[in-house]
This record gives C-alpha cells, structure tokens and sequence, in this order.
C-alpha cells in the first residue's frame, strides 16, 4: 500500500512539473494581470464612467486580492499593487479613456 502511494507522489509531481513547464509563458504572467486588470477596471468606471469610488472598487474586485491602491484625482491615475506587481494606469481623456502609464 505504501508503494502505491509513493508512486502515486511521483507521478503527481512529474504531472505537476509537467505542466507547469508546458505552460510557463503563461503561468509567469498571471500576476501583472492582478494588478493591471484592477487599476484599468476601477480607472475606466471612476473617470470615464464617473462613478463612486466604492462602486468602482466593487466593479474591479477580483478573487485574488490586491496589496496596494493609490487614487491620485489630481493627475488622474490609479496604482494597483498585487502579488508582488504594480501596475499604474492613467486617465488620457474622453477619445481614449485609459491606459498603462510608462515612466521615462
């Protein structure tokens, strides 16, 4: 009975590793899109759509919760930390609402 479980240890990790080295592209990404995915959700439903900042937050929530959140209504941005990313989107206007801002 014990072999049976340490093979089926073995075969689990080498499916796991498997996998995940199929899919790294992918696997390696997913925390830029918590981050990212928050700050231009809760961007476009505060300045384009005009909204409260507490349904803007409800708007953007995801499963995996964010670490840091910065509203600046001066420069219109929104910075969004999560799972080690930060990600700061800008308001550019009405003609194309907003995108990722770029630091020189």
């Amino acid at each position: 009975m014990k072999k049976v479980v340490k093979w089926l240890v073995v075969l689990l990790v080498l499916f796991v590793g498997g996998f995940v080295a199929l899919n790294w592209v992918h696997i390696k990404s997913f925390p830029g899109i918590i981050s990212a995915f928050y700050a231009k959700e809760f961007c476009s439903c505060f300045f384009v759509e005009g909204l409260s900042e507490e349904a803007c937050h409800n708007y953007a929530r995801q499963w995996v919760p964010i670490s840091s959140f910065t509203l600046n209504k001066d420069e219109k941005t929104v910075t969004v930390g999560g799972l080690g990313r930060t990600t700061t989107v800008k308001y550019t206007g009405e003609r194309y609402g907003c995108a990722y801002a770029h630091d020189p």
